[in-house]
């Protein structure tokens, strides 16, 4: 029997555990870093909750579950590493040299983390190691002061009403050496974070269809420019303070802080403008892309050009309005020489005071987010014709009279005047079903093919099928079906005759109107305590539908939402929840067209500004009542002329109390007399200036009438 000399096996012994000893410091630094990482994304939960309070509730259990997944990991680490006893006390003897006869060591189970990212091979070494497994004390939660992660304001629930109770630890955790050095860290990340106060700029005013605005051009992009068209003095002295205090206020900000910025403000030698942080860009030179929101423009500055936007100057929206020329088509816009062309043509008119008017049939290459309008320039040229006439676009026909359009035909007008459709063109649709009714069910792929009915009610499958065993209709049908919102009950009109104090909401033609009824209004009744009524006013429906509680808990659409259904709709203008009704819509841009039908108000807003409408809410009948003026019709059959009496009719009688005079009624509308608060009548007043004609008319009474047939 031979033995190996003591210093050999020494060295060997040596040089093994300093391989482990250095894997295993290794794995300590990756497990340092994994765990700052998830420390710096713990911290950052609570900034998450800055949302929108619909998003609130997913946002709060997505964080919650997040940070329960964390504290499970720390503390199996904690427990795994409290198992490990000193190896201090090992003790190492000679062996005889037996290396041809052992086996590996079996691999034991992982009790760590460090052992989860990555198992060694395990050792040859036959020097005896004793470990005894202590048994762990019981812990107990303690509730931390600054362990808060919303503070509530209501006094229904908050920390005032809700008493913390704090328990003693029993016993002492143990440690790591590890979790002791982290607890010294700093983590960077958390110093170089701005603490930056929320900024947001309030949303741009809509612009009214077929009305004339003054503006400035201040920017060009290809075919698109951008105009300002509030006063150029607004936006020039914004500027002059925004550089003062930038001057007295300037703070040097580093890479980390300029990536998390919103919105900014930005300096271009110059002065100071507020913009919008698009991206910071990777070629090492610590430049970002800006988009300033006065003017349009889209530049590119050093990072110590920017600073943080105060609020002090988030209190006016954006200025600048992206928009394009109506009733043009661009040639080519794949020729290049051509776009450079036409913007080198429209960037002779920056700076040009003009008058915009606003159309209301967009161009085909329009966007919700851009404005189609007519430049009138200084000589009463607009520059769609100037385009047109430079050969850059094709004049776009506006639309025409009803007098004079052309004959009904059978077939859509697209496919008659366009010679060159391509229908490639069209989305493709994989699903029939969904390409025509633009519905897709989502129930048949739960539903068993392989089931053909039958008193087992199961398929070849037997117990194992997870899916639905029912038979399918024999015309295809599936068991998808959401209930919607689709009647609601209308105002009763008044008697021919009668006299009525009104208040006039929305105008929608030259002599049409859309009014509510004041004079009959029931007062707003109080329900006893813990009783919960439907609103019976449209004051306390406004304001109920309104709540913060009541908003919070509005469900977006299943389904496209179709013609005819109610849904509870946004109004961009004060960011309110109305009821509504939907008209139409268009799939590509996802845009819908609702009427407000307690105000007439009809608008094309985005899906996600509509929510399913509570059945609470259909109690009370629509308000807006839809009427015509007696004895009016227009001298001229041209669309600037309506446009014209419909802006005068609308200074005369939007949002005032007028004094409503029934002379007859139809099925969803009344024919009536408009007098203002001087006894004048509006129908006069439009004569007079020239913008319709009077013809003479008498009170229709039909309370003796006892029913009507709709002929088909």
């Amino acid at each position: 029997m031979s033995y190996v000399d003591l210093a050999t096996l020494t060295m060997h012994r040596r040089n093994e555990l300093e391989g482990r000893i250095n894997m295993f410091l290794e794995k300590c630094d990756h497990a340092i870093n994994d765990i700052k990482k998830m420390k710096t994304k713990a911290q950052g939960f609570v900034l998450q909750l800055n949302c929108d309070p619909a998003e609130l509730k997913e946002r709060f259990l997505k964080s919650m579950k997040l940070l329960d997944e964390f504290t499970y990991l720390i503390t199996d680490f904690n427990l795994a590493t409290g198992q490990i006893e000193d190896l201090g006390s090992s003790e190492y003897t000679p062996v005889p040299d037996t290396t041809p006869k052992l086996l590996p060591t079996p691999q034991l189970p992982t009790l760590n983390l460090l052992d989860a990212l990555s198992e060694p091979t395990p050792s040859t070494s036959q020097a005896s190691m004793k470990v005894t497994h202590t048994k762990k004390p019981k812990r107990l939660k303690s509730i931390k002061d600054d362990q808060t992660l919303i503070t509530f304001s209501s006094s229904s629930c908050s920390s005032e009403s809700v008493p913390l109770v704090k328990t003693e630890v029993v016993s002492k955790e143990v440690q790591c050496e590890i979790v002791y050095e982290l607890e010294k860290l700093d983590i960077e990340d958390n110093q170089s974070q701005v603490s930056q106060e929320s900024c947001k700029l309030p949303a741009q005013s809509m612009l009214e269809v077929d009305n004339t605005y003054s503006g400035t051009i201040m920017h060009v992009d290809g075919s698109s420019f951008w105009i300002i068209t509030e006063d150029t003095d607004i936006v020039y002295r914004l500027m002059l303070e925004m550089t003062e205090y930038y001057t007295k206020n300037y703070r040097k900000m580093n890479l980390k802080e300029v990536k998390i910025l919103a919105y900014c403000a930005v300096y271009d030698g110059d002065c100071y403008y507020r913009g919008l942080f698009l991206n910071l860009i990777e070629d090492g030179t610590n430049t970002a892309e800006v988009y300033i929101v006065d003017t349009g423009e889209t530049r590119c500055f050093h990072i110590d050009s920017l600073q943080p936007l105060v609020l002090q100057f988030c209190d006016s929206p954006p200025y600048a309005r992206c928009c394009h020329l109506a009733g043009v088509d661009p040639i080519n816009y794949n020729d290049m020489h051509l776009v450079e062309k036409l913007e080198e043509c429209m960037r002779n008119y920056i700076g040009t005071l003009c008058k915009i008017e606003i159309d209301d049939n967009h161009s085909v290459h329009s966007s919700s987010e851009s404005l189609g309008v007519y430049v009138i320039l200084p000589d009463n040229q607009t520059l769609n014709q100037i385009i047109v006439q430079q050969e850059f676009a094709n004049a776009i026909n506006r639309p025409v009279s009803p007098a004079k359009q052309a004959p009904a035909v059978h077939c859509p007008p697209e496919l008659v005047n366009d010679s060159s459709l391509d229908i490639t063109h069209c989305p493709e649709y994989e699903d029939p079903v969904e390409a025509v009714t633009g519905y897709h069910n989502r129930d048949e792929a739960d539903i068993c093919k392989h089931y053909k009915g039958g008193p087992s009610a199961t398929c070849f499958k037997g117990a194992k099928c997870k899916k639905k065993h029912i038979v399918k209709h024999p015309d295809g049908w599936t068991l998808d079906r959401v209930e919607v919102v689709g009647k609601c009950k209308s105002i009763p009109l008044p008697e021919p005759g009668t006299w009525h104090k009104v208040l006039v909401t929305c105008v929608c033609h030259y002599d049409r109107v859309y009014f509510q009824i004041i004079d009959n209004k029931e007062p707003e009744q109080i329900p006893d305590f813990g009783v919960v009524l439907p609103p019976a006013t449209l004051e306390s429906l406004v304001r109920d539908m309104n709540s913060p509680a009541a908003r919070i808990t509005y469900k977006p659409l299943k389904l496209t939402p179709a013609p005819g259904e109610m849904v509870a709709a946004l109004y961009p203008l004060d960011d309110n929840w109305y009821r509504a009704r939907v008209l139409s819509l268009t799939r590509p841009d996802q845009s819908v067209e609702v009427m407000y039908v307690d105000y007439g108000t009809v608008l094309w807003v985005k899906e996600d500004q509509i929510r399913h409408l509570e059945a609470r809410y259909t109690f009370l009948p629509m308000q807006a009542v839809r009427c015509v003026l007696a004895g009016v019709t227009c001298p001229s059959h041209d669309s600037q002329h309506w446009a014209a009496a419909k802006r005068v009719l609308g200074e005369l009688t939007q949002d005032k109390l007028l004094d409503a005079h029934i002379i007859s009624r139809d099925y969803d509308e009344v024919a009536v007399e408009l007098f203002n608060s001087d006894g004048y009548s509006i129908a006069e007043q439009l004569a007079a200036r020239d913008m319709v004609d009077l013809v003479e008319y008498s009170v229709v009474d039909d309370t003796k009438t006892q029913c009507k047939v709709v002929a088909p």
